[in-house]
């Protein structure tokens, strides 16, 4: 390996110290992890977060030995790279696989009460249903989510508990109804939006 001369010995002793240091150190990697490295820059496509990868060995070799041998692509990994940041650190990549899956299946998934990943503009109408069941028998929320007006009318009428819900999940967004705290976490190729919301309940 050629030093260029304009430094001196003493410095170039340095220098080489330094690149023997980083030999050393990625010829004791084990070949495993490091196929999981070129295997996880291989589906990223060129762009910030390719880069931000290609700057950062040690974090890339940690995010490719916990995606291991999982079959990814650039989508899932965001996703799970802003979940760990965002909600829980200890989160898996085979848990967020799961909850993406059943997000494409049934439109969101509750992963933690009161938390929820779901699609922009998905229908919530059945997760209302669940939340409002448990809410309407907590005076709290009850305050919360009927007027007195209403509440006096529902009595005197004799409505009942499905009726309430019934009315409330018409008369309004479900988003706006259960007071999400909403966060955008990435767009999917087909342009959906995916949220995450946690839900006082």
């Amino acid at each position: 390996m050629t030093i260029n001369n304009n430094f001196s010995p003493i410095i170039q002793r340095f220098m080489m110290n330094e690149i023997n240091a980083v030999i050393n150190k990625y010829s004791n990697i084990e070949s495993e992890k490091l196929k999981f490295v070129e295997e996880l820059l291989s589906i990223m496509e060129d762009g910030t977060f390719k880069q931000e990868l290609l700057q950062d060995f040690d974090k890339t070799l940690k995010l490719a030995t916990e995606v291991g041998e999982n079959i990814v692509d650039k989508f899932k990994i965001e996703v799970y790279l802003w979940m760990k940041e965002h909600f829980d650190s200890n989160i898996s990549i085979n848990e967020l696989i799961r909850y993406i899956e059943e997000v494409e299946e049934e439109g969101y998934v509750e992963v933690k009460e009161g938390i929820i990943i779901y699609k922009k503009d998905i229908d919530l109408t059945y997760l209302a249903k669940e939340k409002l069941e448990t809410m309407l028998s907590d005076e709290r929320f009850v305050d919360k989510l009927l007027d007195k007006d209403s509440l006096i009318e529902y009595w005197m009428n004799g409505t009942s508990k499905d009726q309430v819900i019934r009315e409330l999940i018409n008369g309004i967004e479900v988003e706006e109804l259960l007071d999400f705290d909403s966060k955008f976490i990435i767009e999917n190729e087909h342009g959906e939006k995916y949220m995450y919301a946690e839900i006082e309940c």
